[in-house]
């Protein structure tokens, strides 16, 4: 993965293979005493250096050869095979340190099997090579399954073939297999995109290519077109019949390479009564294998916390948090399930300078340790750590190429100029310059194939997920408790033994329907955002869905069960705890269903809230409370076959009189509670999928 390490300003910091170095490298290319890094400060300021001690080797900063040299933030060291990244801030140094080492490893194969383990080391995937005709057999010990989600546990390559197995390039050649550790991000390959929503167009032509590991800021004026390019990714838009994207070589819709996309809105959703460490190890989760989770999830929270300086906010609620700390949690989330892709709108909007250069600088050691990343900016900072620029103007590419090529066609110096001065023949100037740049990384896999991943048993924890966040809300945790003693109490003033039984049981159904579509008409619009993204990651729906409805369902059947209670002792039938209890299953389960189901539908919360009476109102109206069933109209006793009160009420009316009930009672409003998840869990699988 990586490490971070942090030398001492009160003493030089020395490299090499010697025993006792601060950083100690056991490979042939680095010497025994390689470099030392030492900080400086006099009157005129202060600096970290960086001295090379060695005689038959290089020291590198930026891939060129020093002696010695002022470090600068975003500097890159390179030792033999090893990289370490520059952070500066204020007089503290750390270093971020990768493996860049690109040696291939062959394995010739023969008549026996050969065994080996490839990817990173925390979490090394096993593979055995073995021959297969003129080519290789690669079989999968934990199973890999390629782009389309189509699991495989063994794979044949014909001669010269490659493929690419989580972030290792197999190649069969010459009677050998060669292994090379791949990029941690994809190519991204663009051919004459052209982007729709429905049936309107919103971008046209778009045509780039991305090397894995670089970083590319689409600019532009407002309403241009630089957040439709990102939603296409997302899946919400659809790209045009003769157009072309693959990531990593493949088409973009694919479900699998979908998991591998991390993408973070201008304000991210996250959930906001959370701790900063219990969303990191959710994103883990929801991402990893539950075996990586067990493993590695603990190390990785500390590392990425150590990264993106919220070491000391791992306990904080993401509501107490700055922008500038939500965002890079949110970053930090994402990047536990080591995305291939990271797509960020506006990542620096309404941040100040401050906390634009430091999530610039994260930016920046991401793309250092091989992700590749895609954002969209008004600020002129994301130019200084973007490799490729994309200039979009009317829906139309401007320019495409390095930030320097950029200012060099738009005959400026200054960012700001290259936006005043589009205009509706920018397109057409920069078609006819002839400057298309263009990479040409066309991966060259058939197929790429990721570890087959089985998640961790997510409905218990679903629930318990959805009552931490309801009980750290106290407005809702005191409407939770308060309500039934209240509504319990009202009751058990104007009921007596004299009331009508038909009453009682129609104000009791009443509040249970009001306890249930309360309670879960918010609980799945509030979560749209975050949905989005964990079902492209692979959350599964059904666990999801089942966790959504069983919380409310318990709490609703506890509130009627108290309400009943206060209004009990002032009737004079007791009917059969077991009974009863069936009965406030029948009437709050079909309610929770809609309430769910109009929350899967609603665009916000209170589109959602705003349903509330439209629901509560037929219950009221066609229970057949208000008016019999044989003075309705003919359109009114239709509707009331679909209103699981009716049911409901005839259940409970029956059995505070203590005469039999249709079973079909129960039946009718269980099926309508059926149907309701039914249609819920349609809608949801339906988001899963791109456009």
């Amino acid at each position: 993965m990586f490490r971070i390490i942090t030398p001492d300003k009160a003493k030089p910091f020395t490299i090499g293979r010697k025993e006792g170095s601060d950083l100690l490298f056991t490979e042939r290319f680095v010497s025994r005493e390689h470099a030392i890094i030492e900080f400086s400060e006099d009157a005129g300021g202060s600096a970290w250096h960086i001295r090379s001690l060695t005689k038959n080797s290089f020291t590198l900063v930026n891939d060129v050869q020093v002696e010695e040299t002022t470090l600068r933030d975003g500097d890159v060291i390179g030792i033999g095979v090893k990289q370490l990244h520059v952070n500066l801030k204020g007089k503290e140094l750390t270093l971020l340190l990768f493996d860049a080492n690109d040696e291939v490893e062959r394995v010739t194969l023969g008549d026996a099997p050969e065994t080996r383990k490839v990817g990173d080391e925390e979490s090394p995937r096993e593979i055995t090579v073995s021959k297969k005709g003129d080519g290789a057999e690669i079989a999968f010990r934990q199973g890999a399954v390629d782009e389309n989600g189509k699991t495989h546990r063994k794979l044949v390559l014909a001669p010269g073939e490659t493929t690419r197995y989580d972030q290792t390039e197999i190649t069969a050649k010459d009677g050998e297999i060669l292994l090379r550790k791949a990029s941690a991000g994809f190519d991204i390959h663009v051919r004459d995109l052209d982007v729709f929503a429905g049936k309107k167009q919103l971008l046209s032509g778009i045509d780039f290519d991305l090397p894995a590991g670089e970083i590319l800021a689409i600019i532009g004026r407002s309403g241009q077109g630089k957040s439709s390019l990102l939603k296409l990714f997302e899946g919400s838009y659809r790209k045009g019949e003769r157009s072309s994207v693959l990531i990593g070589g493949v088409d973009y819709r694919h479900r699998e390479v979908r998991k591998h996309i991390a993408i973070l809105a201008q304000d991210p959703p996250l959930r906001q009564d959370l701790t900063v460490e219990e969303t990191l190890l959710h994103g883990a989760r929801i991402s990893m294998d539950r075996r990586e989770y067990a493993a590695t999830s603990s190390a990785k929270l500390e590392k990425f916390c150590e990264l993106f300086g919220l070491s000391a906010r791992r306990q904080n609620r993401i509501k107490t948090l700055s922008g500038g700390e939500l965002r890079r949690t949110a970053l930090a989330a994402e990047l536990m399930g080591n995305p291939g892709l990271i797509i960020l709108d506006e990542p620096l909007s309404g941040l100040d300078p401050f906390n634009s250069r430091i999530l610039c600088s994260h930016l920046k050691q991401l793309a250092f340790l091989g992700h590749t990343i895609i954002l969209t900016t008004h600020s002129y900072e994301a130019l200084h750590i973007a490799n490729k620029v994309l200039v979009l103007h009317a829906g139309e590419q401007s320019f495409y190429g390095t930030p320097q090529a950029a200012y060099q066609f738009f005959k400026t110096n200054d960012p700001e100029s290259i936006l005043s001065g589009l205009n509706q023949d920018s397109s057409s100037i920069w078609k006819k310059s002839g400057s298309v740049s263009r990479d040409t990384v066309e991966s060259h896999y058939g197929h790429i194939y990721f570890t087959r991943q089985k998640a961790k048993a997510s409905l218990a924890y679903g629930m318990a997920l959805t009552l931490r966040q309801w009980f750290r809300d106290k407005g809702k945790t005191a409407a939770l408790l308060l309500q039934p003693f209240i509504i319990g109490f009202l009751f058990s003033q104007i009921f007596s033994k004299t009331s009508s039984l038909w009453t009682v049981s129609f104000a009791i159904i009443l509040c249970a329907n009001w306890f249930a579509l309360s309670l879960s008409i918010r609980e799945i619009v509030q979560e749209k955002g975050i949905l989005r993204g964990e079902f492209r990651k692979g959350a599964k729906v059904l666990p999801y869905l089942a966790g959504k409805l069983a919380l409310p369902t318990v709490a609703a059947f506890l509130q009627t069960a108290i309400v009943y209670a206060f209004v009990a002792y002032r009737i004079p039938v007791h009917p059969s705890p077991a009974l009863l209890a069936v009965a406030f299953a029948c009437t709050v389960a079909p309610a929770v269903a809609m309430g769910i189901l109009v929350s899967s539908l609603s665009r916000n919360s209170g589109q959602a809230n705003a349903f509330l009476p439209l629901l509560i109102i037929p219950q009221v109206a066609l229970a057949g409370a208000l008016v019999p069933f044989d003075q309705m109209q003919q359109v009114g006793k239709w509707l009331s076959t679909v209103v699981w009160s009716r049911y409901n009420q005839s259940t409970f009316l029956n059995l505070l009189l203590e005469r039999p009930d249709d079973v079909w009672n129960k039946l009718s409003a269980l099926i309508l509670a059926l149907i309701f998840c039914i249609i819920t869990a349609f809608i949801l699988l339906r988001s899963k999928k791109a456009k």
